[in-house]
């Protein structure tokens, strides 16, 4: 519990002590900000002085059942008075449904009365996700929001009560409303988020995404229907996962419109055929990444490519092997609508069943768009076998200058 200093007296190092406990409170509460909490409460039995410092810690980290740290999240939360907490992280290992009531008033109470500052809850077991209220989220001093694992179960998850909150995750949630709304977002990740939707009128009902003032978007291998944002003007950088759990995916074809009325995802929701489900609300991004893990989500993008959305803003694009499927046809389509792009990132590290398609019939796509600003496309592999090298061959056809193209081996393990 001591420190020691070297003080120089006379030309001579002497070793001074100096103890812990003459530290100030703040430095105090500063170094137990990062220690687990279970262990922050257990200095009270230190000293005297020791004895409440715990109440004061400006943070609160737990993992572990809500049956073991009851009596810990009462005292430091419920029982916490006026003093504020900075960061609220709370992950309970073991999860039942009927401890939901005493899961939301911990984050009701630390919300409205602790102020804290950004909160991160994950709660998982058995199949079962805690369900959060919406009336438990609601702050004027919450700035980012972390929700793992857990089941929004409301009409309308509206953020609008948390004027300062500027960063949203949701990891492994499960989304029942049919709406999301907040003015002040601006960095929103969801990765493997379940859009939990219903049918009216044998349409699919679509979950909207209001963030006007959003400036960057991590949309990761959701499931169910490609949600519907609304404008994103301010959106700087966008990065889409689509994995087989798409609901937008054609069941019949590679590439929409397959003609069959009893496909789901060609004919259940009305905006099909009314414009862009997506790629549009874009359009103001100087960075986008659009990656499919399964070949049969090729089609979702290319549905939207045939609108041609205007990418007016975008720089640098990242792309995997899905485009390949229609020769290069998804490539060249946002190329087109790309007068300011500048690089482009091709993964390939895994060979698609089919070769790129008649190149000749796309090089009108491609000029004069990419003579003017493209500098460079950064071509990934694992190793440069014969289908990679063809690839950059037709590049070449298009007119690309072959000194702009750059092959770059990886091995699979930094993938």
């Amino acid at each position: 519990m001591a420190e020691c200093s070297k003080k120089v007296k006379n030309g001579v190092k002497e070793i001074v002590g100096t103890n812990i406990n003459d530290l100030p409170n703040d430095v105090l509460e500063h170094i137990l900000s990062f220690v687990p909490t279970r262990e922050v409460v257990q200095t009270c039995v230190l000293s005297q002085m020791w004895r409440y410092i715990w109440k004061s810690v400006p943070t609160v980290e737990i993992m572990e059942s809500i049956d073991d740290c009851q009596n810990i999240l009462d005292q430091v939360i419920l029982h916490r008075g006026d003093i504020s907490i900075h960061s609220c992280h709370l992950h309970f290992v073991d999860y039942f449904d009927h401890q939901k009531h005493k899961a939301n008033s911990w984050i009701f109470h630390a919300l409205l009365v602790c102020k804290v500052k950004e909160l991160s809850i994950c709660a998982w077991f058995d199949d079962e996700f805690l369900k959060i209220a919406s009336q438990s989220i609601i702050s004027k001093h919450l700035r980012k929001l972390v929700l793992d694992t857990l089941k929004l179960k409301t009409n309308f998850v509206d953020f609008t009560s948390c004027p300062l909150l500027e960063n949203l995750e949701m990891n492994y949630c499960v989304i029942t409303g049919n709406k999301i709304i907040s003015n002040s977002l601006k960095h929103l990740r969801m990765e493997r988020v379940v859009f939990w939707t219903y049918d009216a009128d044998d349409l699919a009902v679509v979950i909207q995404i209001c963030v006007l003032n959003l400036v960057s978007l991590s949309l990761i291998g959701f499931d169910g229907w490609t949600p519907l944002f609304e404008s994103m003007p301010c959106l700087v950088s966008a990065t889409v996962v689509f994995n087989y759990e798409c609901s937008d995916a054609c069941i019949y074809s590679k590439f929409w419109d397959c003609g069959n009325e009893d496909c789901r995802g060609c004919y259940a929701r009305s905006d099909h055929k009314y414009g862009c489900l997506l790629l549009d609300r874009l359009s103001s991004t100087t960075h986008m990444e659009l990656v499919s893990n399964d070949y049969s989500i090729a089609n979702v993008v290319s549905r939207d490519l045939r609108w041609s959305p205007l990418f007016r803003n975008l720089k640098t694009l990242v792309l995997n092997e899905w485009f390949l499927d229609n020769g290069l046809w998804g490539l060249l389509c946002i190329v087109k609508c790309s007068p300011s792009l500048e690089k482009i990132t091709l993964k390939l590290y895994t060979e698609p069943e089919q070769m790129v398609g008649n190149e000749e019939s796309y090089s009108t796509m491609v000029q004069p768009f990419v003579m003017k600003q493209l500098k460079k496309i950064m071509v990934k592999c694992e190793k440069e076998m014969e289908w990679v090298k063809n690839i950059v061959m037709t590049l070449t056809k298009l007119g690309i200058p072959q000194h702009i193209i750059c092959v770059e081996e990886i091995s699979s393990s930094s993938w």
